[in-house]
């Protein structure tokens, strides 16, 4: 192992993983100067504690691109949605690093991917619906809801915890997609009933998760847009049609609130009926992008349905995991990163950021026999 990853053999394994565990979690100079030293009494140059979290990411970026699987396979019990079908998750998106050019000059940013599948409680609750619990809220507060509101209130109360593998870094779609696909295979995600994936509107991501990640995998894949995503291209519009800030609200939650009730077909319908004479040249090319945009989008807009089952409808769990796995790393201030060091420092906070048996065995099989 002190060859693979070209340390000095006075390092022991065990030193290594809380060198590169500080690394992970905070810069190299603050990992260094502070927390190591707090936790082990060990006196390190930042140099050092970069060098040797770098070295431990190439290693498990080398591994991901060779398909070596991290973990062992631990198929997952998939949670139930209102019908009792057993409901995987898969999601994938990407964000920006900045990066350092030659000359220490700033360079353009490269985008990241995260991937995830995860198996998060079902948003369901017989009995009770989160508009009735929102509803009741508002008109008296929790002492005047029903027992089943009740019961829903405290279901959302509970910790968002769940288990959840992520892969990540600067590489082709295709990539990522292959070694998410390895990720799902080792959870068991075709011991699933339905498989979710659950995106944003970004070019590529719906066809890498059929093609690439779930062919072959899932007995039945549901392709969800995220709601917020289509909520803010009404958001768009709503800023051209209505110049007035009350009216626009009013009318952007009244599209929403039927999106979300009654689907995207009954809001391209609402959308193609107004009536856009006299409007201005900008109006008329937003609302153009706009039915273009759900209309293409429709297979992913039925929300009523996916609600009824208990579905997730929006992607905030991938859209945490760019922040939690990349941006709070990799993007603080004044921070700028060289490619080769943006995917080793990705790979490794996704292995960390995973549910913990990943880390550990990672750190088992790399240990002497």
């Amino acid at each position: 192992m002190d060859e693979e990853l070209g340390i000095e053999r006075k390092q022991t394994l065990g030193c290594r993983e809380i060198v590169s565990l500080t690394g992970n979690a905070e810069p190299f100079a603050e990992a260094a100067e502070r927390l190591l030293v707090k936790l082990t009494g060990l006196n390190m140059s930042a140099s050092t504690v970069q060098r040797v979290t770098e070295a431990v990411g190439k290693d498990v970026a080398a591994r991901r691109a060779e398909g070596t699987a991290l973990g062992p396979a631990t198929p997952w019990d998939w949670e139930r949605d209102a019908e009792g079908q057993r409901v995987a998750y898969v999601g994938l998106d990407a964000t920006s690093v900045p990066q350092q050019g030659p000359g220490g000059k700033k360079a353009e940013g490269r985008m990241p991917w995260v991937g995830s599948v995860f198996n998060p409680r079902p948003m369901h609750h017989r009995g009770s619906s989160p508009d009735a619990t929102d509803e009741s809220l508002m008109t008296g507060g929790a002492d005047n809801a029903s027992s089943t509101t009740i019961d829903w209130i405290e279901h959302r109360k509970r910790p968002r915890v769940w288990p959840t593998r992520y892969v990540s870094g600067v590489m082709s779609l295709e990539e990522i997609g292959r070694q998410l696909r390895g990720e799902c295979q080792a959870v068991g995600i075709m011991n699933a009933d339905v498989v979710i994936g659950l995106t944003d509107g970004g070019n590529g991501l719906e066809t890498c998760l059929v093609e690439t990640v779930l062919s072959g995998l899932a007995h039945e894949t549901v392709l969800i847009l995220d709601f917020y995503h289509a909520s803010e291209h009404l958001q768009e519009f709503a800023k051209q049609w209505q110049p007035n800030d009350a009216a626009r609200r009013e009318q952007l939650d009244a599209w929403c609130h039927l999106l979300k009730h009654e689907g995207g077909q009954a809001l391209l319908k609402q959308l193609e009926a107004l009536d856009l004479t006299g409007r201005t040249a900008a109006v008329l090319e937003s609302h153009r992008l706009l039915t273009g945009y759900v209309r293409s989008n429709l297979h992913r807009m039925d929300y009523p349905t996916y609600i009824a089952r208990g579905w997730q409808i929006g992607s905030g769990e991938i859209e945490s995991a760019c922040k939690g796995v990349v941006n709070r790393r990799l993007k603080g201030p004044g921070m700028r990163w060289a490619l080769p060091g943006t995917t080793e420092l990705c790979q490794l906070r996704a292995l960390y950021k995973s549910e913990p048996i990943l880390w550990d065995a990672y750190w088992r099989r790399t240990m002497p026999a």
